[in-house]
């Protein structure tokens, strides 16, 4: 048996990994830093996306009237950023709560924003770029799924 056999590599991992917290207990609450990590993500993305169709100078209204299809940025990997990020804010103050029931409202939102206004959207946005938008959205998730 080779000494870098993975299960005895993770074996040692994790005796270092006791050992470094007998030795130096750095406890931190990491419900509370993913929570933060979450956040800080999630607010710099709607931000991004905000400050894409401000120099694409379109609109940012939900029920606006869009003057151009951008596509860079943060649309580049989630044809709803903002909405991406809303749902990333929910799921931070879930983990910075420490609540489990807490989960169930970003999976919520997600519900209610994919059966409402993402339709209205997508179809306005259809009628408005025809073949530019077919072609985004065919290559672009609407989130990141």
């Amino acid at each position: 048996m080779k000494l870098s056999y993975p299960p005895l590599i993770v074996l040692g991992c994790i005796a270092v990994q006791v050992l470094l917290n007998m030795l130096v207990p750095l406890e931190v609450n990491l419900s509370l830093l993913l929570g933060l990590l979450i956040l800080i993500f999630s607010l710099g993305t709607i931000t991004y996306a905000f400050r894409e169709l401000n120099n694409y100078e379109t609109t940012y209204i939900p029920d606006g009237e869009p003057e151009k299809l951008v596509t860079s940025g943060p649309f580049s990997f989630s044809r709803n950023p903002i909405y991406l990020g809303m749902a990333g804010v929910l799921l931070a103050i879930a983990f910075l709560l420490q609540s489990l029931s807490a989960l169930l409202i970003p999976i919520l939102f997600i519900s209610i924003i994919q059966n409402t206004w993402i339709p209205h959207e997508e179809k306005k946005l259809a009628e408005i770029f025809g073949e530019e938008w077919m072609t985004y959205s065919e290559k672009t998730k609407k989130w990141l799924w």
